[in-house]
């Protein structure tokens, strides 16, 4: 606490200091009114400052006295007040004068053009303009995205332009600006070092790492808010085209991953994914996960977005007012991209190959039955864009397929702390879950943009993204069940013992589930941007869908589950190297054989299957935003005033139809011929775990079901099934697992951005945000209605018994609309300050909030009378409020480099929790609940939770090493997490060290990423072990235009190792040992790359 104290303490007193210097000099001062020709010269005197004017400015001006101490800029103010002086510029030490009255005149101009890098065609956001006016004011101005810049209120005369972009070369070019005119110039940049290109069609180049890194330099650099950028040269050819497995290479980044290693969910400083708000092109993009469900409803899933359309990623760990409040750990905007970016025809195609290193074992393995064909996948990907009629027309399209394979190797064992009588081990295993998940994952991702010049001042856009996903993914399971606390063992419980059973218990249990997930979404946003002369007028409509669903029945004809999993009896050894190891070694040693399908006969008197999954999810965004930017001069400052509107509407929709779709098995097959009839003939292959077993006959492979054989029997027979849906069933599947919420925010901002001088730039903005929520929920009738309607009623419940019964009691009128309201302000405020030419310090401060989730909005009312309790949803739930603070000092060096440190802080406020409440209280009015306790989700009152943090960054070109040592760049990033309370699932220490090397045709990429411990589980206190994550990729141009690529990722084929934490129980002291042990293999790819 008192470092972090000490940190602001000393970065505010630095910027003091620097300030004072600069413009808070005292003076006294004994100017009477005179001419200014005279009183100009006097007061620089005085003031021991410099003042620069031109003398034809200074004629026929009579300046004010000044008289007494005071500030010198101050006292400045009031010499030139009431004349058509203006302070053109400060540099501390030297102040420029310039007269308005010849803009009044119609003596200056304008200029405008464009920067490119003619090396790749590509023009170059952010590059910075500085011009010298033919009066000797000094003016400064950055590219917009599209490579454009403007200069307005130039005077008359030959000036000079210099252009900069990190990396390049400097160039400085004259130009004659022309009274009411607007002077035209482009400028073409070439690398430090390099021979500039002519033409562009003398080569044919994609931009590398070190032109990424350059971009992202610059971006960050100009910005505002505290943010990274990332282009996507920077880190290589990222496999299967995940963002995901892009981003996560980026400073202050966490991620979380599902059963094939692969991202998933972003974290940003330690935060939930759920506080991250993540946009395209500024705009929400919808992402419905039907696995996850209500319960994370406002976290991003990469899953379904491409990297293969995407040019930039912009993380911004600080916003402003023209942005949405929900990001209290920031944003993270995918740029997309545009013809209008770079000049010319472009063609991207490429062809690749993705194999996985358990294709190349001899075992049967896959999520379907059978051998797999062919031990690699084919990926593809076309992109096309071009521009027309003069440039008018610029058009980007692309389309991409990839396909990869995986396999998770699982072993986790729930245990016991409490000896007994008949086992006095202070732990015993109570089962061994050996699991293994073999999936491919499929992507398609394809785009269109187009941007229209209606005009020389409008452009009309449209972007559209389409994107699928598809995943099929095979679990399956084998659990050995010890009986240690029952029967107890012979030998040690934990690491090495023989069971004792009785053989009729269960021993083994087989469990397979087939999980089939497709998704898709669907991006439209048409938009425009018009500039005047001094403003910028600009907005869109938005439209985005995301739909996914879980139906292995419908795309693999295979059955979900079966209820009960096949069971058979017997004992067994088990035996591994220590209390932190996985190597388990099973031998069974009684019972009936666990390599015959007509043993597993133990659990099932009947069959009962999941034919469907039954999960499924929608997200729909709609919304519009309207923007008007001007720039205003003022004698103190250059001022950018921004303000707009925006609305928009998210509709959520949450369906779990799993257990209406049960059926019993009633054909002539007996349990034991019904299991041997649908085995499976794949393997469940441990050799990453080193897990070996073997059956009573010494067989390898025990037995599994086919989910897919008896799916098709299903589908093929349906009179041997016979539907077994419940009541309870009914009411689970199509009452309680069905949510619909929408939610409408309408939100006003102004915000300034003015440039007191050369150094100091600062902002400060304003953002009203109105949320109307509406959670539609049943109506039901009261237990009483439902009973003198003739249908029976639990006592326990309160609801109906029968489906028909339920069918009347809650579907037989329309359900009803609880609405919740909120509007909260948004200040933010940010600084930039150049404490030199190299060196910026940033502080900025936002506050923004989180909103609930879905499933504490929306839902059904959960009543049980015998313990008089009522489960409730909050539609009304007010979201968290979170001030954010973040300070960074950046020290940039050419020709490409920067180093970083970043201090943030997030103060937290309002969390929610679950809270009884009396009905008065909760404000239920009604006579029959009227004693129940009502249990719901609300915000905690009282001090803050603060997360506090430190990164570390940094990029360096060492092209000043001696050949071939030069092509090396070294990139890396270091971040800490210090939260006030432990963040499952979030590392308190991340860093990350890329190497990228080019030279001539050849380009490598080796990026290394450290997590440290996390926290798991904050109930067991389970955590998971340091790990180390290693992906390299290269490429070698083998003619014009034309390249090979590689990838690996995993190279280190590291575990994910959940460790638990020591106990003390009544037989003695436990100490950390394993619980949850996962690997995944590798991945690499090999594909031909062609731009034309």
């Amino acid at each position: 606490m008192i470092a972090y104290k000490t940190l602001l303490h000393c970065g505010a007193a630095a910027v003091a200091c620097v300030a004072a210097q600069a413009h808070a000099q005292a003076r006294r001062f004994d100017i009477p009114a005179q001419p200014a020709v005279t009183a100009i010269p006097e007061f620089a005197d005085q003031a021991q400052v410099q003042i620069i004017a031109p003398a034809r400015d200074l004629a026929g001006v009579n300046t004010q006295s000044v008289m007494g101490e005071m500030d010198v800029r101050a006292a400045l103010r009031r010499l030139i007040s009431g004349t058509p002086l203006r302070i053109a510029r400060d540099e501390g030490a030297i102040i420029t004068l310039r007269s308005t009255t010849r803009a009044s005149a119609g003596k200056m101009g304008a200029l405008s053009g464009r920067v490119l890098d003619p090396l790749t065609g590509q023009y170059m956001a952010n590059a910075t303009i500085r011009v010298v006016t033919a009066d000797g004011e000094h003016r400064a101005d950055a590219a917009g995205e599209r490579g454009e810049y403007r200069l307005i209120d130039l005077p008359a005369g030959e000036a000079q332009v210099t252009v900069s972009f990190t990396g390049f070369a400097d160039r400085t070019v004259p130009v004659t600006i022309h009274s009411g005119t607007t002077a035209q110039l482009d400028v073409e940049l070439a690398r430090s070092g390099e021979p500039a290109a002519t033409q562009v069609s003398e080569v044919i180049v994609t931009g590398g790492f070190r032109d990424g890194d350059a971009r992202a330099i610059m971006s960050q650099r100009n910005a505002m808010d505290i943010k990274n950028s990332l282009s996507s040269e920077s880190f290589g050819s990222i496999s299967e085209g995940n963002v995901g497995e892009f981003i996560k290479w980026m400073p202050g980044v966490d991620t979380e991953g599902e059963g094939d290693d692969t991202v998933r969910y972003v974290r940003l400083r330690g935060l939930p994914p759920e506080y991250t708000s993540i946009t395209v092109n500024g705009v929400s993009l919808a992402a419905a996960d039907g696995n996850a469900g209500s319960s994370t409803s406002r976290a991003f899933s990469f899953e379904q977005v491409s990297l293969s359309s995407i040019d930039a990623i912009e993380i911004s760990k600080t916003v402003s007012a023209d942005v949405d409040a929900n990001a209290p750990a920031g944003m993270i905007n995918l740029r997309t991209k545009r013809a209008f970016d770079r000049k010319g025809r472009r063609i991207v195609a490429q062809v690749s190959a993705v194999t996985h290193s358990d294709l190349w074992n001899d075992k049967i393995t896959g999520p379907a039955d059978g051998r797999r064909d062919g031990k690699a996948l084919p990926n593809g990907q076309l992109e096309y864009s071009d521009v027309f009629f003069n440039r008018r027309l610029g058009v980007v399209a692309s389309i991409s397929q990839s396909k990869t394979y995986s396999e998770m190797e699982q072993a986790y064992y729930p245990r016991s702390y409490e000896p007994n009588a008949v086992s006095p081990d202070p732990l015993a295993v109570t089962t061994i879950n050996a699991h293994m998940r073999a999936q491919e994952t499929s992507r398609f991702a394809s785009s269109l943009t187009l941007d229209f010049k209606a005009t020389d001042n409008l452009i009309l856009s449209l972007a559209t993204i389409y994107n699928t996903a598809y995943l099929w993914s095979g679990q399956r399971t084998e659990v050995f069940t010890t009986g240690a606390r029952t029967y107890g063992v012979i030998g040690d419980a934990a690491t090495d013992f023989t069971t004792r059973r009785p053989d009729t218990s269960i021993g083994v249990t087989a469990q397979s589930n087939m999980i089939s997930k497709r998704g898709d979404g669907l991006t439209i946003v048409p938009s425009f941007e018009y500039q005047g002369r001094r403003f910028v007028l600009d907005g869109n409509i938005s439209y985005s869908d995301s739909n996914s669903r879980y139906d292995p029945l419908g795309d693999e004809s295979s059955i979900f589950s079966l209820v009960n999993s096949p069971a058979a009896g017997g004992n067994f050894t088990a035996k591994r190297d220590g209390l932190g190891k996985q190597n388990w070694t099973i031998v069974q040693t009684s019972g009936d054989d666990w390599s015959n399908p007509a043993s597993y006969t133990r659990q099932t008197a009947a069959i009962v299957i999941n034919s469907q999954d039954g999960r499924s999810a929608r997200t729909e965004l709609g919304g519009g935003a309207l923007n008007l930017t001007v720039k205003a001069p003022f004698d103190f400052a250059s001022v950018t005033f921004k303000t707009g509107l925006k609305a928009k509407r998210a509709v959520y929709d949450y369906k779990n139809e799993r257990v209406a779709h049960q059926y019993r098995y009633v054909g002539p097959l007996s349990v034991a011929q019904f299991m041997t009839e649908n085995s499976t003939p794949n393997e469940l292959s441990f050799d990453g775990l080193d897990i070996h077993y073997a059956s009573k006959s010494g067989s390898p492979k025990l037995y599994m079901p086919s989910n897919a054989k008896i799916g098709r029997l299903f589908l093929d027979h349906p009179e041997q099934f016979q539907h077994t849906i419940t009541a309870a069933n009914y009411y689970t599947a199509f009452i309680e697992n069905t949510r619909h919420f929408e939610e409408d925010t309408n939100a006003a901002y102004g915000m300034a951005t003015a440039e007191l001088n050369d150094r100091l730039t600062v902002r400060a903005g304003l953002r009203w945000e109105e949320t109307k929520t509406r959670a539609r929920e049943w109506n039901p009738l009261t237990a009483d209605e439902t009973r003198a309607a003739g249908f029976a009623v639990s006592a326990t419940t309160g609801r109906a018994t029968t489906i028909d019964g339920l069918k009347y009691q809650y579907q037989s009128r329309p359900q009803i609309e609880r609405k919740g309201s909120y509007d909260y302000f948004f200040p933010s405020a940010s600084m930039k300050f150049a404490i030199n030419s190299q060196t910026d310090l940033q502080i900025g401060y936002s506050r923004t909030i989180r909103r609930p989730e879905v499933n504490v909005l929306a839902g059904v009312w959960s009543i049980n009378d015998e313990a008089m309790l009522v489960t409730a949803p909050n539609p009304g739930l007010k979201p968290e409020i979170s001030d954010n603070l973040s300070i960074r000092v950046a020290r940039y060096f050419e020709p490409v480099g920067l180093i970083a440190l970043n201090y943030f802080q997030n103060d937290v406020k309002g969390l929610f929790q679950s809270e009884d409440l009396t009905a008065e209280e909760f404000g239920y009015t009604g006579d029959e609940y009227a004693n129940y306790t009502f249990r719901t989700t609300r915000t905690v009152s009282g001090d803050s939770i603060k997360i506090r943090g430190l990164e570390a960054e940094f990029t360096h070109a060492l092209d000043y090493l001696p050949s071939p040592l030069d092509g090396l760049t070294v990139r890396g990033s270091y971040t800490y997490l210090d939260p006030e309370e432990p963040i499952p699932l979030s590392a308190k220490n991340l860093g990350s060290v890329v190497l990228a090397y080019k030279k001539g045709p050849f380009s490598l990429n080796l990026n290394t990423l450290w997590t440290g411990r996390k926290l798991n589980s904050v109930s067991t206190g389970s955590y998971i072990a340091p790990r180390v994550d290693m992906f390299v990729s290269g490429a070698y141009a083998i003619r014009k235009g034309w390249s090979v690529f590689f990838s690996a990722r995993n190279l280190l084929n590291e575990p994910t190792d959940i460790m638990l934490p020591g106990v003390q129980t009544s037989a003695g002291a436990v100490p950390d040992h394993a619980g949850d042990y996962r690997h995944y293999g590798k991945t690499a790819t090999l594909g031909l790359r062609a731009v034309f």
